[in-house]
């Protein structure tokens, strides 16, 4: 799979490919959730990093996991 420059949350520009992407974007989504149940108009802060939900290491892992549509391998 071809690497390619992105910007990647904690790391800056990285040269990835976009399987190493996902797979950090999913290790993010894993870690970093609501210390509790998080509700619109609660305040919360990430269970991991201790920031205002959501995040900033959440935010950008949602918007990677569901901005980008993959061709299915033939």
């Amino acid at each position: 799979m071809a690497r390619f420059t992105a910007r990647a949350h904690g790391y800056g520009l990285v040269d990835w490919t976009a399987d190493e992407l996902d797979a950090y974007a999913s290790r993010l989504l894993h870690d970093h959730v609501p210390g509790r149940r998080w509700m619109p108009h609660r305040s919360s802060s990430c269970r991991e990093c201790g920031e205002s939900w959501p995040c900033p290491a959440a935010a950008w892992a949602g918007q990677w996991s569901h901005s980008v549509t993959r061709a299915e391998p033939r």
